[in-house]
């Protein structure tokens, strides 16, 4: 089966992309997660030491803390997006064959066989073909059939 996915990028897209890649790729979740129980441990044990304000003052500060690291991501992904002219004015075209990926776009030409691929990544909207670990592009699934969905899975997939 051969066939072709042509995708135009949009920031609202390159969000999604940043977003997920992040929770099904990285640690921060489970850095934050864990960072955040030994630090609610800690407040509830001032708490119980006769130190309320303390305590709140600390609940606060991770509360800001928390509130300043998503602001500071946010505004990461919009100055990767601002300075990479290739990415908001490019398209890029997936063409899946069964002897490999190719993919064109304004920067250029590539093959890769799908086992070089470094991951796929799917979610109920999306497909996400990961060359390597920060690497990758994604596109909508409704671009693609159901036998076409399959067929990435079945070759994508690891």
């Amino acid at each position: 089966m051969d066939f072709s996915v042509t995708v135009k990028p949009s920031f609202e897209e390159y969000k999604i992309f940043n977003r997920v890649v992040r929770s099904k790729l990285g640690k921060s979740q489970s850095k934050t997660i864990l960072l955040s129980c030994i630090l609610l441990v800690i407040v509830g044990l001032v708490f119980l030491l006769g130190e309320p304000i303390l305590a709140a003052a600390l609940l606060a500060a991770w509360a800001a803390a928390l509130a300043l690291g998503y602001i500071q991501a946010q505004r990461r992904v919009k100055k990767v997006w601002d300075s990479n002219a290739a990415l908001r004015e490019g398209e890029s075209v997936f063409r899946f064959t069964e002897s490999g990926l190719g993919i064109t776009s304004t920067n250029g030409q590539a093959h890769l066989d799908y086992d070089k691929l470094y991951r796929l990544i799917e979610t109920d909207t999306h497909f996400y073909l990961m060359t390597a670990i920060n690497m990758g592009s994604g596109f909508p699934k409704s671009l693609c059939t159901p036998e076409q969905q399959s067929f990435i899975r079945e070759r994508c997939g690891k």
